[in-house]
């Protein structure tokens, strides 16, 4: 079959007109800022992700607040990784109310979350550096 101008002018118009896909920015653990402890949605401090800055008995009500996979999800229980930039040691808890087995994360590090890890559902910020 033979193709006219015509004919080749018309596919390459309609190859242009094919969408790419964007890419959506990914939060990372340098998005965590300064006396800001922060859970991520993904593994390696990747995904949306919540900056905390106090204690919480129950993660329930916060929720990914970044862009990137996870964005709106809730935190309990949907957390993967974590990095602290607090100036004391946190811990992340299996259960509400501070029980249950335990993360614990001092200042400047950044982990996958081990004994919580999608089981997170509270946070203790404890002492002093």
């Amino acid at each position: 079959m033979k193709r006219t101008p015509k004919l080749a002018a018309a596919a390459l118009g309609a190859a242009l007109l094919v969408p790419t896909l964007a890419t959506t920015a990914q939060a990372s653990a340098g998005d965590c800022e300064e006396s800001h402890f922060c859970f991520f949605y993904n593994s390696n401090q990747q995904g949306s992700h919540n900056a905390m800055q106090s204690n919480a008995s129950d993660l329930s009500g916060y929720t990914f607040t970044s862009r990137g996979n996870g964005q709106g999800v809730s935190v309990k229980n949907h957390a993967a990784s974590a990095v602290s930039n607090v100036c004391m040691t946190v811990r992340v808890y299996y259960n509400s109310n501070y029980s249950g087995p335990m993360d614990m994360f001092n200042y400047r590090e950044a982990s996958n979350l081990d004994n919580t890890y999608n089981n997170n559902a509270s946070v203790r910020f404890a002492g002093d550096c």
